[in-house]
This record gives C-alpha cells, sequence and structure tokens, in this order.
C-alpha cells in the first residue's frame, strides 16, 4: 500500500515535467544518493580502522613512572585524555596515576632542559589508535622519533656542560676575564685608592655585622659596588636561621671567616657545597667574578676552590656580610692589627626589623632566633654593650651605623663611611646610592627602596598590640639607641 502511494506520487510529480527535465532530475538523484554512499563507506572504514574501544592512550606496555610521564607529556595536567577530552587513568595505575604532573613540573622548573634523571621518561614511547610513535615531553605533541634522538642527544650535551667541573684550562680563562676587568676597572680610579693595589699591602678586610632585616644587602652593595671589593656574601649561610654566639659554633665560624678574608678556600667543602647549590646568592654579589664565570668557557669555575681563591686574591678589599654572627666574636680579628680589620655594626630600630620579617619574609616565623622581639633585642643588648667597649679599644677600626641615618640621608652617610673605611666614593657609587634610595621595588630582597619612607613604615604595618610587645621586650635597647617610644 505504502510502495504503491510512493509510485503514485512520484508519477504525479515527473509526469507534469517535460521529458528532458524528468532526465535531469533522475540523473541527480543517482548522483546524490552515489555520494551519500561513498561517504558513509568512509566513515565505516575509518571506524574499522581505528575503533572506539581504542580511542585511548594504550601504555600497557609502560613501567608506572613511564606511565606518569606519558601521562603528563600528552595531557600537561598529569591525565590521559580520550579524543572527547574525557581523563581516564593509564592501565593498571595506581591512586596516585596523576603523579605525571612531576615530570612536567620537572621539565618546567629545569627551564626547559630536562634533567639527566628524567632522560629515561623523555624516551618514553606510547601507542596512539594503535601506532607506536614518540610523544615529546616539553611540546607534548607526537614527533618523529629521529627528531626526538636528535632532541636527547642536544639535551644530554647540554647536561655535561652544566654538571662537569671546570678543567684547569677553563679556570684560566676566566681568571683572565676577571683580571682584564679588574685592570680596567682599577684605571678608573683616583691616587688615594690606587695604593690599595700597591705590592705586599696588606689587603683591607672589612665585617659588616648585623641581624636579618636591618638594611645589610643595600649596604654591602653599595661597599660592594668599589671596584676593589671581593664580596663575601652570608658566608655562614649554611648554618640556616639561627645565630653564632658561642661555643663550637663560634670557634668554628671564626676560622671560617679567617680563611675567607685571607681569600682561602680549599678545604671549605660545607661553604662550597652551599655556594654551588645556591650559587645566585653566594656569588651573585661579587659581579666582575659572577659574569667572567658566565661569559668564560665553562660556568662552573664559579665553584671551583682554586679558582675562588686566585680570583679573590685580586681584590685589595675583602667585604664580609653577615646576619649571623654576634658581635663579641669579631674582637679576635680587631686584636690582630696585621689583619688590617675593620668592623661596622649596623643597627636598625627593632620595632622596624620585626616588621620587615613579619611581612616581607616565611622563613623566619617559626625560628626563634628570627621571629622572637625578646631574642632580637637580648642579642642587641649585648652587641650594644660589645660596641661600647669596641669603640674605645679601637676608634679607628670600629663604628656604628644607625639604619634611620642612611635611609633619609644616605649619600653624606655613606661618603663617611666609605672615608672611614679609607674607600673612594666615587660617581659611579653615589649614581648607585640614587638610584636605590629614590624607587621601590615590591620585592623582599631588592635593594631598591624609597629608603626615606622605610623609616617609619613599621607604624603602620604593625597593630598597636604587638608595638607594646616589641618595646616591652625591647625597652633598653630603644633607650640606648635613642628611639622613640610609642605610648609614653
Amino acid at each position: 500500500m505504502r510502495v504503491a502511494a510512493i509510485r503514485l506520487f512520484r508519477r504525479a510529480l515527473l509526469g507534469s515535467l517535460a521529458p528532458r527535465t524528468r532526465q535531469t532530475v533522475r540523473t541527480a538523484a543517482i548522483a546524490v544518493v552515489s555520494a551519500l554512499a561513498l561517504v558513509a563507506i568512509f566513515h565505516l572504514a575509518k571506524l574499522a580502522e581505528h575503533p572506539v574501544s581504542e580511542n585511548t592512550v594504550d601504555v600497557s606496555s609502560l613501567e608506572a613512572k613511564e606511565q606518569q610521564a606519558a601521562a603528563a607529556a600528552l595531557a600537561g595536567h598529569g591525565v590521559l585524555k580520550t579524543s572527547g577530552g574525557k581523563a581516564v587513568a593509564p592501565p593498571g595505575a595506581g591512586e596516585d596515576w596523576r603523579g605525571g604532573q612531576e615530570f612536567a613540573e620537572a621539565v618546567e622548573s629545569a627551564g626547559g632542559i630536562i634533567p639527566v634523571a628524567h632522560m629515561k621518561d623523555l624516551q618514553t614511547r606510547v601507542r596512539i589508535a594503535g601506532r607506536k610513535v614518540a610523544i615529546h615531553p616539553i611540546l607534548k605533541v607526537p614527533v618523529d622519533g629521529d627528531f626526538l634522538a636528535q632532541d636527547i642527544e642536544r639535551i644530554r650535551q647540554l647536561n655535561l656542560k652544566e654538571s662537569r667541573p671546570a678543567n684547569s684550562t677553563e679556570v684560566e680563562k676566566t681568571l683572565d676575564l676577571v683580571r682584564q676587568k679588574v685592570e680596567s676597572d682599577r684605571k678608573q680610579l683616583v691616587s688615594k685608592s690606587l695604593r690599595m693595589w700597591s705590592s705586599g699591602d696588606t689587603p683591607l678586610r672589612v665585617l659588616l655585622v648585623t641581624t636579618w632585616r636591618s638594611g645589610s644587602t643595600f649596604l654591602g652593595q653599595v661597599l660592594a659596588n668599589h671596584p676593589g671589593v671581593f664580596h663575601h656574601y652570608e658566608p655562614f649561610s649554611p648554618r640556616g636561621v639561627r645565630q653564632v654566639r658561642s661555643g663550637r659554633d663560634a670557634f668554628q665560624a671564626q676560622q671560617l671567616l679567617h680563611r675567607l678574608m685571607d681569600c682561602q678556600f680549599a678545604g671549605q667543602d660545607e661553604y662550597l657545597n652551599y655556594t654551588h647549590s645556591h650559587p645566585q646568592d653566594m656569588l651573585g654579589h661579587n659581579k666582575v667574578v659572577w659574569d667572567a664565570c658566565h661569559v668564560g668557557p665553562n660556568p662552573n669555575a664559579c665553584f671551583n676552590a682554586s679558582f675562588l681563591t686566585r680570583a679573590c686574591q685580586m681584590f685589595p678589599i675583602q667585604l664580609v656580610k653577615t646576619v649571623r654572627l654576634r658581635l663579641n666574636l669579631t674582637q679576635l680579628f680587631l686584636n690582630d692589627e696585621k689583619m688590617n680589620v675593620k668592623v661596622v655594626f649596623l643597627v636598625r630600630d627593632p620595632r622596624a626589623t620585626m616588621s620587615s620579617r613579619y611581612t616581607s619574609v616565611s622563613w623566619c616565623s617559626d625560628k626563634p632566633d628570627c621571629s622572637s622581639p625578646e631574642v632580637l633585642c637580648s642579642d642587641l643588648q649585648a652587641d650594644l654593650k660589645v660596641a661600647t667597649a669596641l669603640k674605645q679599644l679601637y676608634p679607628q677600626r670600629f663604628t656604628i651605623v644607625k639604619y634611620e641615618d642612611l635611609a633619609t640621608d644616605p649619600q653624606p652617610q655613606i661618603n663617611n663611611l666609605m672615608n672611614f673605611l679609607g674607600m673612594e666614593f666615587s660617581q659611579e657609587i653615589a649614581r648607585f646610592v640614587q638610584e636605590h634610595t629614590q624607587e621601590d621595588v615590591n620585592n623582599p630582597w631588592s635593594t631598591k627602596r624609597k629608603s626615606s619612607d622605610r623609616v617609619s613604615m613599621w607604624k603602620k604595618q604593625l597593630p598597636l598590640q604587638e608595638v607594646h610587645t616589641i618595646q616591652n621586650a625591647c625597652e633598653s635597647v630603644l633607650k640606648t639607641l635613642k628611639y622613640e617610644v610609642i605610648g609614653q
């Protein structure tokens, strides 16, 4: 019945058309049906080649760690995905299958260079839609095997260069770069400072002693801008966030200090290992040496004891900046006139120091030597008693500098300090001081500060109750240093 109705409809529709028109309609209909049939056949063929059940990444042959690496490489977020974007776990993976993110983070932290430890992951192979391909761990796309092999070799060479210690030839070439820069900078100085480089003269040793968050990084950088300065930055950093006051710690610290001020790095394994793992912190403040190591044939020259000893000896001024050594431990060096030591004791309002510790850094909060105002002011009170004695005993080699004086009137204060040390206050240093005291950079380690605003910033940052707590713990110190007490 239905077929008869369709035939009647077709005859009625085509019967009204001319014979030539009817033939054209039939031809067009056949063409459309043929095209639809071809499309259907094509899709059926693709479906047979890539069935839905295989539309995930087959990593069943990989070990657990390689599964995680493949996950990170494919999805970038430690997950595998189907073509529709649905996340799936790799076959055989446990609860921690999302751990592939660990590999992706390692790539990112290495700055795009795969560490040697992850070289095996770089060679991971996975099977996508039945076809074996390589996944590039950085680009996260399927790549040709030959292309990936070339990348592996390139990264291996980079790793070798980064990890290989500097040989003697590389050390000598890097020392030549330091020597050339020192000679060039020396020619910019006037005769008074040139005498420091006289053959046989004892180097000037400067100890900058203070505590955390007291402005010592800025003052140390000012002094280090003098071309004759080799800057020993925080040599007691390996000891962590704690003070060196007495006992075995004090004896070992004095030994290290003596060796560093004498440019003897051999045998200082703890110091050198820490420097190797924290290069920017420990050596980045020695711009001439730091630049030479990175321009030279092997940056690892900077961690070579022989290189550091010989580079250090090119500079007539040895500057040590420390925030962990208490002042009583410096008398040993002041008492030895042959060492030519001068001590600069930098002090700051303890309320400002504690405010900076509370608001600028996180590592201080759970360390009593740093987080406690009682400990801070107990150390300061003891230091101030020692300072009074040292000022009387060594008036030409010991001085006290207040942070607030530096901050409110930096140019003349630094000029006076450098005259005390016998160092030239050059135009370059004056320019550095100007640039670093007129602009704020929001970074706890930045030395660019609008310094005059920093003097009283603690009044805005500290709650009144906290101010009173610090004042109660620091009453004697505030009185000795003649700081105004709030609420009295």
